[in-house]
């Protein structure tokens, strides 16, 4: 009903809107003119065609005569009275935070030229203006010779100051993206004018929420009746892909109604934008759509600029370290010739993805990092497609493998990522190197190809490349990868202290302990309690890798610490979490595999219990319409007992820090970078480590939400088969509050986004689980696991004797009390580590001991104590573990089997 209202509501709007453009137009002193007149559109070359040319063509009622000139002088020339005159701009694209490359490209009309519009009462659109008229433009007005300054916008949006058109009321925002080269007309517009829509720098998801700030620069200003002026090129805003759609297609109609007041058109039926979503958020999907999703996502990587040739990789280096050209790198990042290479087959990686800002002809520039986590990620998209390939077309599948392979070998044997002297190593890390090789941060992956990454770590982008090799070494086979799966893995357990948690990222000095004051050695944190740190964006993830590195090797550090962090996760939930800078909506998707994982080890009812609680507090963020296929899921800020919230607290802080997507809780907008592609993940595993027909269900619903969120574009091609970061679940389109300083609502990601959810596409194709394909890695791994652990772990000690206890001296009854944190054992109480389990037994022979019951005194909470007492008769298949026979240590617990 609520939607049936809307779409009434904006039919009413549309009629409104076109009733006021034929009694005159908006500008309430628009002239009105009996006959269509004739619009002359002044370009640099006379030539070039515009959206807004395009639209006057082909969209308006009655149809215009379309001149174009090279000149203001050449269309006065042949304009006849009540025409309509639009001059514009033509800039060059912005490779750099320099406007000063477009300062010829701002446009003049001289006075003479003023004196014949106004005779011949034509109405004026003008973009980018080298000067104003002071007073209002009149004949008469002296000049205001002053040139206008250039800026370019980095931070600042587009803001209505008035209601603009059915999509766009008052103080609605809209985006014309980032390096926009503007005129600052500020200081010379007539006293008493007021811009329409202002550039400002403003928080906000949908509208300026907080208000303007004090500098706002004019956008879009009538100065009199008969000039409307814009200070920045509006009139391709199809072409820059100007966002949201529908606002800039008002902004659209508010100039053509200026010019062409006769104009019959509704802003909505002005153009179908160059990107958009897949299909629409209505009707039924094709039947192969997941599969033409999953094949079309994968082809995203192959078919574009991502993975760079020889001679690109070479080019950048140049150019962009060598040389430090900022400009011609910026270049090569938005693939400018001559910097548009040819793709490469992933032998030297995959750039980590696409920036937010976009570029003039609509196409957007790449972010040039080389990751380890993003092209392990990537190549299990591509392992995934090879098998899914395999039967039907062996050309693809053989084309897929390779690349998988070659993405894999980059990023765990060749790119340089485990020792610094491999090739791409830092210059920074051969002067340090003091960890390598044999020293305590042994067998950790630097996350990029750069100096720093060879002095810091980030455990979770260890973790998530982990997982990627996972895939792509139980879909290709071989043992290629074993070695460095096991020693990442055993790595970085050896930086996780007893309860499973430890630093999020660390120096690596840190770990050698060779860092100055305050500094340890991997021993010192391995043997440390540690400190919880609710957070599982940082953490969780890891989990997961050790609980796949415990069902392949048994070691059992690998299953007690993500139990133990787990279980304190779980038991403080919600809360001690916290939101990170982008929301908690991430916390809550983040932590699903790993609960999944641990089912897998471990499924206990309690540990079922964990997942469904955390699966069931993620729905709470879901937006399922009536009668659809899809459901989405909302970004959250905070929430009633979390440890707080984030959010972009004032217009001066937008673009200052990594941020969320949304501005309020009830934001209708998705995160496909840090949460939904995650969540996608986590419900796959645990439907499959469960057979919860709920999460399959949730699971359905979410995938087809993705596919038709996917980008389609012809006629942008590296484009097609995105998922950009922030997609408006109302507005059907690619939109949000771009205050991300690093990866804003337009870009992305390779590995994080476009992988996972490719991935798990795939695996659903394949009829497969992450989990599965863990278990398919061949089982020489076992032996790399077994080898690795006697090389980087201590030996075990072997376990004390059992101690004995002192003779009763009245009956043959004996009692003792086991100290235990042995979750069979329901420890541990409420507030600590470990339990106490009372024991009963008998004598049996000479000094003998017979243990017959045993119950915990203490047991966890949320555990009855009918289920925490057990007995030699009744638990018949404890008795080897935790009773032993008479005189016979027990082998799971430690004992007493004699007496003194």
């Amino acid at each position: 009903f609520g939607r049936c209202m809307s779409n009434m509501v904006a039919t009413m709007w549309h009629a409104m809107w076109v009733l006021g453009l034929v009694v005159g137009g908006v500008a309430s002193g628009v002239r009105k003119t009996a006959a269509a007149p004739t619009l002359h559109f002044v370009t640099v070359n006379g030539t070039r065609s515009t959206d807004l040319e395009t639209i006057a063509a082909s969209k308006c009622s009655p149809k215009y005569s379309i001149q174009k000139h090279s000149s203001v002088s050449a269309a006065l020339a042949s304009a006849s009275a009540g025409d309509g005159l639009l001059v514009l701009a033509t800039l060059l694209p912005a490779v750099s935070k320099d406007p000063g490359a477009n300062a010829m490209s701002t446009t003049v009309i001289t006075d003479g030229e003023m004196v014949t519009i106004q005779s011949l009462k034509l109405a004026v659109y003008w973009e980018m203006p080298r000067t104003l008229l002071t007073g209002k433009g009149e004949v008469g007005h002296e000049r205001n010779s002053a040139v206008l300054p250039m800026k370019q916008t980095e931070w600042e949006r587009a803001v209505a100051t008035q209601v603009i058109g059915p999509s766009t009321p008052k103080l609605s925002l809209l985006h014309p993206h980032k390096l926009v080269d503007f005129v600052d007309m500020s200081s010379a517009l007539p006293v008493g004018i007021s811009p329409e829509v202002v550039l400002a720098r403003v928080a906000g998801f949908d509208n300026a929420s907080l208000g303007l700030p004090p500098t706002v620069y004019p956008l879009l200003t009538e100065i009199n009746t008969w000039l409307l002026v814009a200070s920045t090129p509006l009139s391709n805003a199809r072409t820059r892909r100007f966002s949201p759609t529908a606002r800039w297609q008002d902004v659209t109609s508010r100039i053509l109604a200026h010019v062409a007041p006769q104009t019959l058109v509704a802003p909505a039926g002005m153009w179908i934008a160059s990107v958009t979503p897949s299909f629409p958020s209505s009707g039924a999907l094709p039947a192969t759509a997941e599969a033409d999703a999953f094949v079309r996502g994968v082809d995203f990587f192959a078919d574009g600029p991502l993975m760079p040739t020889g001679t690109a990789a070479t080019t950048m280096a140049l150019i962009c370290t060598v040389q430090g050209d900022d400009d011609k790198c910026a270049e090569f990042a938005r693939s400018q010739p001559p910097y548009d290479f040819p793709p490469g087959q992933g032998t030297l990686g995959i750039f980590e993805g696409y920036t937010s800002d976009i570029s003039l002809d609509g196409t957007q520039p790449m972010s040039l990092g080389v990751r380890h986590d993003c092209i392990c990620e990537v190549s299990s998209s591509f392992a995934t497609r090879a098998v899914f390939f395999a039967k039907t077309n062996a050309t693809r599948a053989a084309a897929d493998r390779k690349t998988a392979k070659a993405l894999i070998n980059f990023g765990m044997i060749h790119g340089g990522f485990e020792q610094p002297w491999v090739l791409g190593g830092g210059q920074q890390a051969l002067s340090q190197a003091d960890w390598t090789v044999s020293g305590d941060a042994f067998g950790l992956m630097g996350w990029e190809q750069s100096d720093h990454a060879f002095r810091e770590f980030y455990k979770d982008d260890n973790a998530r490349a982990l997982l990627g090799g996972i895939a792509t070494a139980g879909l290709l086979g071989g043992s290629n990868w074993h070695a460095v799966l096991a020693v990442n893995v055993l790595a970085n357990l050896r930086a996780t202290p007893q309860n499973g948690f430890g630093p999020q990222a660390s120096d690596f000095a840190n770990l050698v302990g060779s860092g100055g004051a305050g500094t340890y050695g991997w021993k010192q944190i391995y043997d440390s309690p540690g400190e919880p740190d609710y957070s599982p964006h940082y953490q969780s993830y890891i989990w997961a890798c050790y609980l796949w590195g415990y069902s392949i090797s048994a070691f059992q550090p690998l299953y007690d610490r993500p139990a133990a962090a787990l279980r304190i996760m779980m038991e403080n939930y919600p809360t001690k979490w916290i939101p990170t800078a982008n929301g908690i909506a991430m916390q809550r998707a983040r932590m699903i595999l790993p609960l999944a994982f641990l089912v897998q080890v471990n499924g206990s009812a309690e540990h079922r219990q964990w997942l469904a609680t955390i699966i069931d507090g993620y729905l709470e963020l879901a937006v399922c319409p009536t009668n659809e296929d899809w459901c989405a899921f909302r970004e959250e800020l905070g929430a009633p007992g979390w440890g707080g919230e984030t959010r972009v607290p004032t217009n001066a802080d937008y673009g200052t820090f990594e941020a969320p997507l949304n501005q309020a809780n009830g934001d209708p907008v998705s995160d496909f970078l840090y949460s939904v592609n995650f969540a996608v993940l986590g419900l796959h595993e645990a439907a499959a480590a469960t057979g919860n027909a709920t999460y399959t269900q949730i699971e359905d619903k979410l995938v087809n939400y993705m596919v038709r969120a996917q980008a389609r574009s012809t006629e942008h091609p590296a484009l097609d088969g995105a998922f950009f970061r922030g997609f408006d679940f109302e507005k059907w389109e690619a939109w949000a509050s771009d205050a991300d300083i690093g990866w804003g609502a337009w870009s992305v990601e390779t590995g994080w986004t476009q992988s996972w959810i490719t991935t798990v596409l795939g695996f659903r194709q394949l009829g497969t689980s992450l989990w599965k394909l863990g278990q398919d890695v061949e089982g020489s791994i076992t032996d790399d696991f077994d080898s690795l652990i006697e090389t980087m772990f201590e030996p075990t000690p072997p376990p004390k004797p059992p101690p004995c206890l002192p003779n009763p001296t009245n009956n043959s009854n004996v009692t003792f009390t086991l100290v235990t944190a042995l979750e069979s054992l329901c420890a541990p109480a409420p507030g600590s580590n470990t339990s106490h389990v009372i024991y009963t037994g008998v004598l049996c022979g000479n000094k003998s001991i017979l243990w017959n019951a045993m119950h915990t005194m203490d047991p966890r909470a949320g555990t009855h104590a009918g289920a925490c007492a057990w007995s030699r008769a009744a638990d018949g298949s404890d008795v080897p573990g935790f009773f032993g026979l008479c005189g016979v240590p027990a082998n799971a617990v430690v004992l007493p089997s004699q007496v003194c």
